[in-house]
């Protein structure tokens, strides 16, 4: 079986993904991967809770059911959000070169052996 270290790591090799983590409702890091850059891990985990946290909300109040997956595409890259139930989260950042969708491919195939690790 797979540790979630490990799941997260075989995110990280793929082309243009550049961090994979998850973390926990509260915004602490439960495990993280990063290749390269300068993102402290901690201050991701805190701003990706509180981002989940507000789109959310955004999702109830205009009634389109529960958030799943959110991406936010930036001037120099892009996020993707994936909740992992009541508990956790998963944030990649990727290059904005990166396929897209090649990475929610790869994360929704994932999905279920990291719920499990978490």
């Amino acid at each position: 079986m797979n540790t979630l270290k490990n799941l997260l790591d075989e995110l990280t090799r793929i082309d243009g993904l550049n961090a994979a983590v998850v973390v926990s409702r509260d915004g602490f890091v439960v495990e993280g991967s990063m290749r390269g850059g300068t993102v402290d891990m901690e201050t991701m985990a805190a701003v990706i809770s509180a981002g989940v946290g507000s789109s959310e909300v955004m999702a109830r109040q205009l009634a389109v059911g529960e958030l799943q997956l959110s991406m936010t595409e930036c001037s120099e890259g892009m996020i993707v959000t994936v909740t992992l139930g009541e508990d956790a989260i998963m944030a990649v950042t990727a290059d904005l070169e990166a396929k897209i969708g090649n990475i929610r491919y790869q994360l929704k195939k994932r999905l279920q052996d990291i719920i499990q690790a978490v």
